[in-house]
């Protein structure tokens, strides 16, 4: 029989601001959570929480556009430039992703950062690769605990960032995320890297006021500024939803559909 106390001393939650040190496989082993609270990950654990049957992520509006064509009943949507891409059904906001919109039915989606770092984390071997924002911060921490309780797991939370560079609200959620697991760990045995440390000092900071996060975010005030400002109030509702949707390598689902 295995020994847990020594499995978890090898354990580690370790944070990246973006997804570009992943390689192929270097993730193999680890679980994975993705974040990118605007809004991506924001959106599709609503659209989740609203019915969809799944979520299929594509890296640009052309994969999303041939996918279709081999998913004629899906819904498109995503962003470019924070705007709605042209002819597409839905856009990047939260509030989009209504159950009268997406109950019953699949959405193909593609966005700036957030399809692209879920893509990245399943490349890069990953698995579960779970799909989280403020909005089922809880519900994702106690699953990917029990992935690594269970089954000797690390897990890697990978911030999707903003066009290659780090953003605040995904590095706080992401801190928050470590914290979150970190604590439910009985034995105080598991470990976060320096990254996750500075990332839960950051979200702690805040004192718990996730919207002044979004707010002082450089894409939250931009998202402010072209009348998005809705969408940061949807994406600082913390724990109001309890599903954890994974990424299976063809679509994101709740894990109990996997």
């Amino acid at each position: 029989m295995v020994d847990m106390t020594e499995v978890y001393e090898l354990l580690t939650i370790s944070v990246l601001e973006t997804p570009a040190p992943i390689t192929a496989s270097c993730l193999t082993g680890n679980a994975a959570v993705v974040i990118d609270v605007l809004r991506a990950t924001s959106s599709i654990v609503t659209a989740i929480s609203s019915g969809c049957r799944g979520v299929i992520p594509a890296s640009s509006k052309e994969e999303a556009l041939a996918l279709k064509a081999a998913h004629p009943d899906a819904l498109l949507g995503g962003e470019i430039r924070s705007r709605k891409i042209e002819g597409f059904d839905l856009g990047n906001s939260p509030g989009d992703y209504s159950p009268q919109a997406v109950a019953g039915k699949r959405v193909i989606m593609t966005t700036s950062n957030g399809t692209k770092a879920i893509l990245a984390a399943e490349r890069g071997g990953a698995g579960p690769v779970f799909i989280a924002s403020f909005l089922n911060l809880s519900a994702v921490a106690k699953r990917a605990w029990q992935e690594m309780s269970r089954e000797g797991k690390g897990l890697t939370i990978i911030c999707s960032g903003s066009h290659g560079e780090p953003s605040l609200e995904d590095f706080a959620c992401a801190g928050a995320l470590a914290k979150s697991v970190l604590n439910l760990e009985p034995k105080g045995a598991v470990s976060m890297d320096e990254t996750a440390r500075k990332a839960a000092e950051v979200f702690e900071s805040y004192r718990g006021d996730i919207l002044r996060i979004l707010q002082d975010s450089p894409h939250g005030r931009d998202l402010m500024e072209i009348g998005f400002g809705e969408d940061l109030r949807r994406a600082a509702a913390i724990d109001s939803m309890s599903v954890v949707p994974a990424f299976t390598g063809k679509a994101i689902v709740a894990l109990d559909q996997r």
